[in-house]
């Protein structure tokens, strides 16, 4: 309660109008990383699911705010009234046409879609979604020789909570086993409700990808921890990713974002060598004038996120 309380205070925009002079120079653009949206209610309960009529309160306030820019422009350094802000939104779930594609209709403000194509081939979700999709309820989960979580089935942020030791045990296991792993995990759970979280299809992706608001970056081809596998096939998967969702979309791929935010300064280099224009990790702070085009930091932004929370977190408190 006395953390809520601190947090409104310090929010209100006299204060807050403060904080953000205090932590932002010249030049210094802040970018955002969402996941996806999902319905008002019910759905799935994860952090990465935030409600639409959240990110609308949160849309209308940045609208206000801040001079929302596609990444090209901040890259250029474009010149701004208001401080400049970049969305972005990773992975490719299918609540992003089924939710974030209307919004962009009725307030069509940049957006940079970062895409991880291995699933839209296989259409089945990435480990970690099926991981969220059948860990909605109450659960005694165990993994032999890893370790054994209660889940309690809340439904909020303490059951994500209790649910984020499991995806952290999971990041952690051998890279060859961590599917087999999370299917075992998703077999002790139950079935999620609608709409799970999972792929769009590749229509809807095109159509996401016309809208003259949104840009499509890649995000890998099986969203792996580029860090944790070789170098030849870091670079395969990055470049097949890029090359599929130019051949779906019939953009060019000129951005990337590292999966889980996993980089290295060698990663770095290679995505530059691929000719890429830019690469994102997950950061908790805003991108400085003059940052390396190659290491961009984002706030990620869930679905436990306050709107006051949000703009605190927006200027490093």
């Amino acid at each position: 309660m006395i953390r809520t309380l601190a947090t409104d205070l310090l929010a209100v925009p006299p204060i807050w109008s403060v904080l953000r002079r205090r932590a932002l120079g010249p030049g210094d653009v802040t970018i955002l990383c969402y996941h996806t949206l999902g319905p008002d209610t019910g759905g799935v309960n994860g952090w990465t699911v935030l409600r639409a009529r959240d990110f609308r309160a949160q849309l209308a306030w940045l609208v206000d705010a801040y001079e929302i820019i596609d990444l090209d422009d901040a890259l250029a350094g474009a010149e701004t009234t208001k401080p400049a802000l970049v969305i972005t939104f990773d992975d490719g779930d299918q609540g992003l046409h089924a939710y974030l594609l209307p919004i962009l209709r009725e307030t069509p403000v940049p957006v940079t879609v970062y895409v991880a194509t291995g699933q839209f081939e296989t259409r089945r979700p990435f480990w970690f979604d099926r991981v969220v999709n059948a860990l909605q309820g109450r659960a005694r989960v165990t993994l032999d020789g890893i370790g054994a979580w209660d889940l309690p089935g809340t439904g909020d942020k303490a059951h994500w909570d209790a649910l984020r030791p499991i995806m952290a045990a999971l990041k952690a296991a051998p890279t060859d086993e961590r599917d087999h792993l999370a299917d075992q995990v998703a077999a002790q759970g139950q079935t999620a409700p609608a709409p799970a979280l999972g792929p769009m299809r590749r229509a809807e992706l095109a159509e996401l990808a016309a809208h003259p608001s949104v840009t499509i970056g890649a995000h890998s081809h099986g969203h792996e921890l580029l860090d944790q596998i070789t170098p030849d096939a870091a670079r395969d998967s990055v470049a097949r990713s890029r090359n599929l969702l130019q051949d779906w979309t019939g953009q060019e791929v000129a951005h990337f974002a590292f999966p889980n935010g996993n980089a290295t300064p060698a990663l770095s280099a290679m995505i530059r060598d691929l000719g890429f224009a830019s690469a994102t990790v997950l950061e908790e702070r805003v991108v400085p004038e003059g940052a390396d085009p190659f290491a961009l930091p984002r706030i990620s932004v869930g679905r436990y996120d306050s709107l006051a929370r949000l703009k605190l977190r927006m200027v490093g408190v």
